[in-house]
């Protein structure tokens, strides 16, 4: 498992903006960069072009195309729109669309600072998160990180031991709340439609106190008109998929591409073929009409908090 150091993550947030988001071009393919090359390949298979016809137009080698649309290498602007017109992307407002999502994807973000600090599958969790305007998912048995009060999530990165966070442990708990961000920022906020089990309620992560406080600060979190909470009862009868976590991420336009989540103790798994994105689509479908409505959840979320004592 890779080490966590101390950092001061609003110096970085900070560091970043001052600087405009511009930094050098990073090798390591980044979240964004990945969703610009996966739908510029799209769009190429949607024409029945072949990569030589792409090169051809660019006036460079396959490679290069190869290496955008793998997120291996950025794209100019100029080249950018080169390519929109070979594909008769003309609408204007499509166009810079694409274009920002282009610099965007050229941008280095707060989190790339700690990317020797942090495995690159979690870089790219906090990528999504910051990238996307949609996300749904299944959480059985702990509430969402999303979701989580201080004094959750710390029980949580303890794992029930007692005691202070050592460096390691601040510098996740601090990590989590900046992500949390992403469902109060004032520009495009992500939307996201959380399914929670009933164990996740019940399981006191901390203690009676914390967890109360984690039940009424998920009460609070409905009234935002971004946040959907629905509850799996036990009680309810068998559902796909299993008592397995995952999220589903969505892109804004002009991207048309989600990702799928699958989280363990110590990775995150990402899958972006159709036909994954698909089967866990129809999953979070099924385990909608299975949960309980919104208002009945609510009345469950509360009615745990009143019987902890």
């Amino acid at each position: 498992m890779h080490s966590l150091y101390r950092v001061d993550l609003a110096r970085i947030r900070n560091l970043t903006l001052d600087q405009g988001g511009e930094m050098p071009e990073d090798p390591k393919p980044t979240v964004r960069r990945r969703v610009l090359g996966t739908n510029l390949r799209r769009l190429r298979e949607e024409h029945g072009l072949l990569l030589e016809h792409a090169a051809e137009h660019l006036s460079c080698n396959q490679s290069k195309i190869s290496r955008i649309e793998s997120g291996r290498s950025p794209i100019r602007p100029l080249d950018l729109k080169a390519l929109l017109d070979l594909y008769d992307v003309h609408d204007a407002t499509t166009r810079e669309g694409w274009l920002s999502l282009a610099r965007e994807s050229r941008q280095k973000r707060w989190w790339r600072v700690l990317e020797d600090k942090l495995p690159q599958d979690f870089l790219d969790l906090i990528g999504l998160e910051e990238d996307t305007t949609y996300c749904r998912g299944f959480q059985p048995g702990v509430i969402d990180g999303l979701l989580q009060t201080p004094a959750y999530a710390e029980a949580v990165i303890l794992n029930g031991s007692a005691g202070p966070l050592d460096d390691a442990g601040q510098t996740k708990l601090e990590i989590r709340l900046e992500r949390q961000k992403a469902l109060t920022r004032t520009t495009n906020p992500t939307s996201a439609w959380i399914i929670l089990g009933e164990a996740a309620l019940r399981q006191q992560y901390g203690g009676p106190t914390v967890l109360r406080a984690q039940l009424e600060h998920l009460l609070d979190l409905t009234s935002q008109a971004n946040v959907t909470l629905q509850v799996l009862p036990l009680r309810a009868s068998a559902y796909r998929g299993g008592p397995y976590p995952f999220k589903i991420y969505r892109f804004p336009e002009p991207s048309s591409m989600e990702v799928v989540l699958l989280e363990n103790h110590l990775s995150q798994t990402y899958l972006e073929n159709p036909s994954d994105i698909s089967f866990y689509a129809d999953i979070f479908n099924h385990l909608r009409a299975t949960a309980l409505g919104e208002l009945e959840s609510k009345a469950f979320i509360k009615n745990i908090a009143d019987e902890i004592s």
